[in-house]
């Protein structure tokens, strides 16, 4: 099994993106969307940490959250995290044939993903 990463500035593309790939067959366990939760009241809440701790609450819980939602990716995902960050969005996509490898990169590119990994296999469980 193969996994790669596709970065999506805008949120919005980015789930656009990973529905369309279950849309066209990918299974749903096969497409993880990584992203902050949509809603003015989360940037409520970083404002206020900024303004109080500097930004301290914030950073831990992204390294937490970090250390444990990539799973088994093969990829260092620090470059992503910080697309998601910045409010965007990342979809790590696993395939098992040549035809979903071609798929996901068509429907990524077409999507209007701003970068992507290469495509790397999963490592053994």
């Amino acid at each position: 099994m193969a996994n790669a990463l596709f970065a999506f500035e805008e949120r919005a593309a980015g789930v656009r993106a990973a529905s369309r790939l279950v849309e066209q067959g990918l299974p749903p366990a096969a497409v993880q969307l990584h992203a902050r939760p949509a809603g003015s009241n989360e940037s409520f809440r970083r404002q206020a940490d900024e303004q109080i701790t500097g930004g301290l609450l914030t950073n831990l819980f992204d390294l937490f959250q970090g250390a444990f939602e990539w799973g088994s990716s093969p990829h260092d995902a620090a470059a992503y995290e910080e697309t998601i960050r910045r409010g965007g969005a990342v979809v790590s996509v696993d395939a098992t044939t040549e035809d979903q490898i071609e798929t996901a990169d068509e429907i990524m590119l077409a999507a209007g993903c701003d970068r992507h990994t290469d495509w790397s296999e999963l490592p053994a469980r």
